[in-house]
């Protein structure tokens, strides 16, 4: 529209002027104002036509991690001995994908010229995203006029799907991550052992042959014959490990802050989905088995992980997994509390066994949970964000709770924050 306002204006401007100061050479110059739109119009109809346009989205997958870069090549062809003088290029821009260069340019082209622009994207943030070439238009010279030259390449030839994954971080072998979530006891002094060996619990210990059943055991190794002898359910220690699946659980509020923005709840995602999956992954490389609660559609879902093939399926599932950002959201509540309860009354188990919790709006209402998980008898692990809103009451009363706990700022290196 400022187009045809600009050349309405100069188009009138000029005419008053030859009509009350004019001489031959302003009467030449509105004939040039009058056909210039017909004379660009052809040459960007001719543009338009000798223009040829591919674009190659080639990626050695369809799921790349954060930070990783991805990037879409378009090639141009000038077919014509005519240049071609404006063409313009946009590019598709998701939220969480950086473009690395701008991604709005204009190109011209010699006679019988290729010309081939790259634009590469920096996966900045979890989740779906579409990469590729959104537009090329020809336009005239004064902007009347613009023809479309990829209308003829179909949407998906020229862009590409793409998931962007939660890194995992290859942490170290944390043993206050892989055993009980409390400081564990020898078994006839009740006195901690400073000196406990994750590996050694996993395969037993030399010497005592049985030892009374613990919760998490299997049922299948259970010496029925001594049980009966004993009125005790006994198992041999060499074949029963003492460690149950760990429940890791992640809180699907993601904030409550009165100030809270788009793009930092994003960082706080992607932060506490870094710290779950690596935990994760450096658990089951360990050999510890674990059991990941989710909120789902509404609903706790839980899911069994216990090798490198299920740690990648949660990893992909988490890249497109939604958070709550508001309480209203959660009718079953913050922590699957009731799931848990359900399941070890079917299992005929004591309510009890090892737990982590993740946070990334640690607050009351979390403290609250977890204190309702202790009275179950349940070890509790917490790992949360730091949070301007959780002050140095909440941080005492959590060590008062006796727990391992982990807080870790959305900046930080969680390598070195789990040595």
């Amino acid at each position: 529209m400022r187009s045809y306002l600009i050349y309405l204006f100069m188009l009138i401007s000029m005419i008053l002027y030859t009509y009350f100061f004019g001489d031959e050479t302003s009467i030449l110059v509105i004939y040039m104002l009058v056909l210039s739109p017909v004379i660009f119009l052809l040459v960007a109809l001719l543009s338009w036509k000798s223009l040829e346009v591919s674009v190659d989205t080639k990626l050695d997958s369809t799921r790349i991690e954060k930070d990783d870069v991805a990037q879409v090549t378009i090639h141009l062809k000038n077919k014509s001995i005519f240049p071609i003088p404006i063409a313009y290029i946009s590019f598709f821009t998701p939220p969480n994908m950086l473009p690395l260069s701008s991604p709005s340019l204009i190109a011209s082209l010699g006679p019988l010229k290729t010309r081939s622009i790259v634009l590469e994207y920096r996966a900045k943030y979890r989740g779906q995203a579409r990469i590729g070439v959104k537009e090329v238009w020809i336009r005239d010279f004064l902007g009347f006029f613009k023809f479309s030259a990829i209308k003829k390449i179909d949407e998906s030839e020229r862009t590409r799907d793409i998931i962007v994954l939660n890194r995992i971080v290859d942490l170290k072998v944390n043993s206050a991550l892989l055993l009980n979530s409390v400081p564990i006891e020898g078994e006839e002094t009740g006195n901690t052992s400073a000196d406990f060996n994750f590996m050694s619990c996993l395969y037993g210990e030399p010497g005592h042959e049985f030892r009374e059943y613990q919760p998490g055991d299997s049922l299948h190794k259970i010496h029925w014959k001594l049980s009966a002898k004993t009125d005790a359910f006994m198992v041999r220690k060499d074949e029963g490990g003492s460690f149950a699946k760990k429940k890791l659980m992640l809180d699907p509020l993601i904030s409550m802050e009165l100030k809270s923005t788009p793009q930092k709840n994003a960082q706080r995602e992607d932060k506490i989905l870094e710290i779950l999956i690596s935990i994760v992954n450096m658990m089951v490389k360990a050999g510890r088995d674990l059991e990941l609660w989710l909120f789902d559609n509404g609903e706790w879902t839980k899911y069994f992980i216990n090798d490198r093939e299920e740690v990648i399926k949660i990893q992909h599932r988490l890249a497109i997994y939604r958070f709550v950002y508001s309480g209203d959201g959660l009718g079953t509540g913050r922590l699957p509390l009731q799931g848990i309860s359900v399941q070890e009354t079917k299992g005929r188990n004591p309510f009890g066994g090892d737990a982590m919790v993740f946070t990334a709006s640690p607050d009351e209402q979390i403290l609250q949970y977890i204190r309702q998980m202790l009275d179950l008898n349940m070890a509790v692990d917490f790992v949360l964000l730091e949070n301007n809103e959780f002050n140095g009451d909440k941080n005492k009363e959590i060590k008062n709770l006796n727990l391992n706990t982990w807080t870790i700022g959305v900046n930080d290196d969680i390598s070195q924050a789990f040595i």
